[in-house]
């Protein structure tokens, strides 16, 4: 049976597989291998194995579309209907939240940050939006914009985590 390489992390020569020490620059290689017991695979199964702007940005463009419904269009359906400053980021924080569900139940695999990540881009246009929109005198501070933004984004987070969890039942 041939021995399998060794790459070197740090110059990349190519080493035996019984060798502690790269050939080439002395630096310490070791086989990569990736033997996980039935309690460390129960632990990881729900880790994030990595990142897709993809989910990111469909989060966002969720957000975003679901959140001109309700601000923008919403008032011109319902006269009484006023979401500005304050009330206008509760909303967006409990869309950010349903959204987030939706995101982790359609997004094949564990994609718990990118909603998150889709939340803090749709933060700044909704920011913005809700600060021009707001009259003079009911204008929340800039402060509790980010604040409540930040929990957003944090309940945006948690909505893909039961997202997931949801698809991970019913797979």
């Amino acid at each position: 049976m041939a021995e399998q390489d060794i790459t070197c992390p740090v110059c990349g020569f190519n080493n035996p597989a019984s060798t502690a020490r790269c050939r080439s620059c002395g630096a310490k290689v070791e086989a990569l291998v990736a033997n996980y017991t039935a309690e460390e695979e129960q632990a990881r199964r729900y880790q994030q194995d990595s990142f897709e702007w993809k989910w990111a940005l469909l989060a966002s463009g969720i957000y975003l579309v679901l959140q001109a419904l309700i601000l923008v269009l919403g008032p011109l359906a319902i006269g009484t209907f006023d979401p500005q400053g304050l009330p206008g980021l509760m909303i967006s924080a409990v869309v950010w939240f349903f959204g987030g569900i939706a995101v982790g139940i359609i997004s094949p695999g564990k994609t718990f940050v990118e909603p998150a990540a889709g939340a803090m881009l749709a933060v700044p246009p909704t920011i913005a939006y809700l600060a021009l929109t707001t009259p003079d005198g009911f204008q929340p501070s800039m402060m509790a914009y980010i604040i409540f933004s930040l929990l957003g984004v944090m309940v945006a987070l948690f909505g893909a985590f039961l997202g997931e969890r949801i698809q991970m039942a019913s797979a």
